[in-house]
């Protein structure tokens, strides 16, 4: 049975649509509560301003009707009422001498400095309320010219309330996780999709197969009757023109009962029957008659793996590779351990697997003029029956490299 490795890039990409429609929400969601949380700042803001500057312009036209001197109660009336966030206030006169103070105020607080301009500095008032007798005509009034006011605020003025400040970092950690939800349904849905193809595979397969095995049985019956008859025709004819077809005709069947056995082998692989394979030794015996080969295979090497499916595999592979390598090179096979595995390699200088390997796997599918398209199919089942794998990797240089990794000795499958 052919076996996927990756899902079809040609599928309905979930793990890259459902990502980038939430780091797009994401983003719109941090980007509207930071803009949420600048507005309500600036609204605060606004807010501290609009009540700093009347309370300023209180306490300024208070002091346009008081004498010199009488700053300091000026501002003691007035700060019986509550002008939170302000809790103190300094007043100096133009020199910045102190003036008047009211409320505890501390150098570490948030604090605004306003000029203020309480009258002309010269000429006299004419105020019923002035009784000051002492001042001659002309004399300059105290209370006129400029002040400067320092108005001493409240830990937290102007800050926003808890839940505005905490928006924005909450949308990011919204944001977050929905970006991280939408990550893992993704590749949950590739992995649905995935395996429902793997299962639709599957069951293609199995399809195929039987109907091969019963199309198989079916055909070796009348089979063996051709050959049968044509081998008895060759032994009794004379004419030697007549005796070469009938040999075709043999050599034909043969032929024709070969695939129906890779077709037998793919529809019902037989069952490993698993034991302690020395690698090197049957390497060697399998290439003996083959020319081109180079066994690279250190000699303590083994591996636990049926001997039947072992041949059947590296003959496949090594078929391959011998077919497509130019006449003037060599095919090598290496192997070495990776952790729990041996991993054996069969590489040729061939025109390589092509930008999609896994397809050579497909059943019927070949680029051999006259081959099945079931041989790659059948050993990547056999391998995987061993508990090992079978994949094909383009070579550096060119070429294709077979890649084989099967249970080193005392592994379980």
């Amino acid at each position: 049975m052919a076996v996927k490795t990756q899902p079809d890039l040609r599928a309905f990409r979930w793990d890259i649509l459902l990502p980038t429609a939430a780091a797009t929400v994401a983003v719109l969601l941090i980007g509207l509560a930071g803009l949420a949380g600048y507005a309500f700042k600036q609204r605060e803001a606004f807010a501290l301003d609009g009540r700093v500057l009347g309370l300023a312009h209180r306490i300024e036209s208070l002091l346009r009707e008081v004498d010199q001197g009488a700053e300091q109660e000026a501002l003691d009336s007035l700060w019986q009422e509550d002008y939170r966030p302000v809790i103190a206030l300094s007043l100096k006169d133009g020199q910045g001498q102190p003036l008047a103070r009211v409320g505890i105020a501390d150098s570490g607080l948030e604090t605004r400095v306003i000029e203020l301009f309480v009258g002309p500095n010269g000429g006299p008032r004419g105020r019923p309320w002035d009784t000051d007798s002492s001042r001659t005509p002309g004399q300059p009034h105290g209370r006129r010219g400029r002040r400067t006011l320092e108005l001493f605020l409240s830990p937290g003025a102007g800050v926003p309330p808890l839940p505005i400040r905490f928006l924005l970092p909450f949308s990011v950690v919204v944001g977050l996780g929905l970006f991280a939800l939408a990550v893992l349904g993704g590749r949950l849905l590739i992995r649905q999709q995935y395996e429902a193809e793997v299962e639709s595979d599957r069951r293609r397969l199995q399809a195929l197969g039987r109907a091969g095995a019963g199309l198989a049985h079916q055909l070796r019956n009348p089979l063996a009757t051709i050959k049968g008859s044509a081998q008895l025709l060759e032994e009794s004819l004379d004419e030697i023109e007549v005796r070469e077809r009938a040999g075709a005709i043999i050599t034909q069947a043969d032929r024709m009962d070969r695939m129906l056995s890779t077709l037998l082998d793919f529809a019902r692989p037989p069952a490993p029957e698993v034991s302690t394979v020395d690698l090197c030794h049957a390497l060697s015996n399998l290439t003996r008659e083959v020319g081109r080969v180079r066994v690279d295979v250190p000699s303590s090497t083994t591996v636990e793996v049926d001997p039947d499916h072992l041949d059947h595999i590296v003959e496949n592979l090594l078929s391959n590779a011998v077919l497509h390598s130019p006449d003037d090179s060599v095919v090598k096979i290496s192997a070495h351990a990776i952790g729990d595995q041996v991993e054996i390699q069969i590489s040729d200088r061939g025109p390589g697997p092509g930008d999609d390997p896994e397809e050579l796997f497909q059943p019927y599918v070949t680029h051999r003029p006259n081959g099945a398209g079931l041989g790659l199919t059948i050993a990547r089942t056999l391998a995987e029956a061993n508990g090992g794998r079978l994949t094909l990797v383009s070579r550096q240089g060119g070429g294709t490299t077979a890649v084989l990794a099967l249970p080193a000795e005392g592994k379980d499958l």
